[in-house]
């Protein structure tokens, strides 16, 4: 199973040079399985080179998984080529988010008066799931992958996803938009479970918006900081922590500093880098 970073940062696109090692696209990766499965995790504006990688492919079928509704991670949908083609078959998926199912929420990002193609009359096959709330009661088969996922703490609320690969014994934890230091006891056990069963994360990537230095002027805003991530990683066993939803305020300068930080508390963990390619492999 392979992970693609399309885009990592957080709350609207950065293009100035100073951001480009990083990646200055908003929120979309792209998880590869061994038997030819894609599974795209949000819409944010990475997912336009995603679809460049998918137009390439000889499959046809796309899994998205959708993690809450905020503009930077929905924000790419109408770039997505895929959705525009009728040769492919596309399926978005969330659970509900505060009583919304995803067929109630997803059109609206591509009406009038916004965009002049409206979703259902796109020459592609799309079908629009809404997810059952328990991901640990109702697991989501996806070829040779499986699907797990739970609520985090987030305003509006955002679902962490688990994708595990049982042939190879790989399995990604995506844990954006989650505030750690005001989840409660059952949200905190809830991602914790996630992280662990059935076995610790190869990957784990793990909202790390702000230090800890920065985060009591932003408390509140449904982001965590590369320490809490740190701590759930060495706390579930995970073999790999990735930061993700860089702040758009980081520059390159300000990440590489943060980097160092991160490598120094956990060797086993580094900032995600947009357009990285990652190969998960089984925890020993």
């Amino acid at each position: 199973m392979k992970l693609i970073y399309g885009g990592i940062r957080g709350s609207f696109p950065v293009p100035d040079p100073a951001y480009m090692r990083y990646g200055g696209e908003t929120t979309s990766v792209l998880v590869e399985g061994d038997a030819g499965e894609r599974v795209l995790i949000d819409l944010g504006t990475g997912a336009r080179p995603l679809g460049r990688r998918l137009a390439e492919e000889t499959s046809r079928s796309l899994l998205v998984l959708l993690t809450h509704y905020h503009l930077d991670h929905v924000m790419g949908l109408p770039s997505l080529p895929q959705i525009y083609e009728s040769d492919w078959h596309i399926e978005f998926a969330a659970p509900r988010r505060e009583g919304r199912t995803i067929d109630e929420v997803l059109p609206r990002l591509m009406a009038q008066p916004f965009w002049p193609l409206q979703l259902h009359a796109l020459d592609s096959n799309i079908a629009l799931t809404t997810l059952p709330d328990d991901g640990f009661a109702h697991p989501r088969p996806q070829g040779g992958l499986v699907i797990r996922w739970t609520s985090v703490h987030h305003d509006g609320g955002c679902t962490a996803y688990r994708i595990d690969e049982p042939s190879t014994g790989a399995a990604l934890v995506f844990a954006t938009d989650v505030e750690w230091p005001l989840t409660t006891e059952e949200e905190r056990g809830r991602l914790l479970r996630l992280c662990r069963e059935p076995g610790p994360a190869s990957l784990l990537c793990f909202d790390g918006a702000f230090t800890p230095e920065q985060y009591p002027a932003y408390r509140t805003w449904g982001h965590s900081t590369w320490a809490d991530g740190v701590e759930v990683a060495a706390a579930t066993g995970a073999r790999r922590l990735h930061v993700i939803h860089h702040s758009q305020y980081h520059d390159d300068a300000t990440l590489d500093r943060i980097d160092e930080l991160v490598r120094a508390q956990l060797p086993t963990a580094s900032l995600a880098v947009q357009g990285a390619e990652v190969t998960l492999q089984a925890v020993p």
